[in-house]
């Protein structure tokens, strides 16, 4: 943009840019604040409805007044195109936190999970539904605060300005009734936030496919998998909003956020009780403060004593008393990483070990074969070759030994006759 000041806001950079517009990072140079300012470009604001859907998105939005969604401060039209004042936010999208799959604890996701559907709640109480709910739309600042963007294609309940059997949204995340171009309302929302907790648990879309079509046809007609890693009280939550008709998901936004409460409040009483040694020491009531800390610290030098007993054994190939070693010091830290990496070595070992001792059962059996076939050949010195191949292996092989112990036989019985 030819532009590096619109009104009153001066161009710092750009933060994203599509096929509406461009959303640039500004100064306000008035309140002396970052804001960001969302553009509608020209080719697009000639279009009635596009426009139409961009001012309607800053007029749902600045009668929004909530914690989870992002805030408006203005709407203006300069030199000939249209755009939105909004806040500036800093921090991460949800889609970026799933495509690199950021560790987060499944407490932290029920977080982003419950404050997003309490934003969508306070929306549907002013009589505005989404439509469009995805991990892109959804914004985690750096202080924790989930903030939902994006009104574009939301609906109020007493708008018609969507035609009935238009889809508008993005298809990953719609409900079977708003793919169909039938009535949405609140619930249609909250199965987007379902397939949205999906990807958030398992960090793949709940009906992945390499078509649209796949996708639809999956989306009205299949369930996805069950989510191994994820709890069944939260895959119950998921699959209760993922539920194909209606009627059978939560009714209303609040059921789901209390839903959610009631796992955090289970999850943080089941963490309560299995927090590790180390941490019960340091919570617990323990009024002497030194007691405390030698305490500690005669854990810490009792763990460091089995790791680097554990190392010991691996590198001398004592992989059972690694393991062994390690497990204890899991017992004492059941999150020492250390320990988990030497079981990880040890096991492999072992592993290869059992496939190295299958493969020299294996030669030796093949190599007992062909010392039998060159003593019935009469070809007793390379049989007595063989035979201590083997036995340079397996120096205990009975088979060899005797194998050996005729051919030597044989052949002096021979060189007698001879002499």
């Amino acid at each position: 943009m030819k532009f590096r000041k619109i009104n009153k806001y001066e161009i710092v950079d750009i933060i994203g840019q599509g096929s509406m517009g461009v959303v640039y990072k500004c100064i306000d140079t008035v309140l002396n604040r970052y804001v960001a300012l969302k553009t509608l470009n020209l080719q697009m604001a000639s279009n009635t409805e596009i426009r139409e859907r961009f001012y309607r998105e800053a007029k749902i939005l600045a009668n929004l007044t909530h914690t989870n969604i992002v805030q408006v401060y203005e709407l203006k039209e300069y030199e000939n195109f249209c755009y939105i004042v909004m806040e500036y936010l800093e921090g991460e999208s949800l889609k970026s936190i799933i495509s690199n799959k950021k560790p987060l604890s499944p407490l932290s996701k029920l977080e982003i999970v419950r404050q997003i559907a309490t934003g969508i709640a306070y929306a549907h109480s002013k009589g505005v539904i989404h439509r469009d709910l995805k991990p892109a739309n959804i914004f985690i600042r750096d202080d924790g605060v989930v903030k939902i963007l994006d009104f574009g294609v939301a609906k109020l309940k007493t708008s018609d300005m969507t035609a009935k059997g238009v889809i508008l949204g993005t298809i990953s995340y719609m409900a079977p009734e708003q793919l169909r171009g039938a009535d949405v309302d609140e619930r249609s929302d909250i199965f987007s936030i379902g397939a949205i907790m999906y990807e958030m648990f398992s960090y793949q879309k709940p009906f992945n496919a390499t078509s649209v079509t796949d996708v639809m046809s999956k989306i009205v007609n299949k369930m996805p998998d069950y989510i191994p890693r994820a709890t069944k009280d939260i895959n119950d939550i998921i699959f209760k909003c993922l539920a194909k008709n209606p009627n059978e998901r939560y009714q209303k936004a609040e059921k789901l956020i209390e839903a959610i409460e009631q796992v955090i409040t289970k999850q943080k009483e089941k963490k309560q009780k299995s927090r590790s040694f180390i941490d019960h020491t340091i919570t617990s009531q323990i009024l002497n403060v030194k007691e405390q800390i030698k305490k500690l610290k005669e854990l810490k030098n009792k763990i460091d004593s089995h790791i680097n007993q554990a190392k010991k054994y691996l590198k001398e190939d004592k992989l059972e008393e690694a393991i062994k070693e390690a497990k204890i010091v899991l017992e004492l830290d059941n999150a020492n990483q250390e320990a988990e990496k030497v079981i990880e070595k040890a096991k492999k070992s072992i592993k290869l070990k059992e496939e190295q001792e299958k493969l020299k059962v294996k030669w030796i059996k093949e190599k007992l074969i062909e010392a039998n076939e060159h003593y019935d050949s009469g070809n007793l010195i390379r049989a007595c070759e063989v035979c201590e191949s083997i036995l340079k292996v397996d120096p205990s092989n009975h088979d060899a030994k005797v194998i050996k112990s005729i051919c030597i036989k044989k052949i002096k019985e021979f060189l007698e006759r001879v002499e």
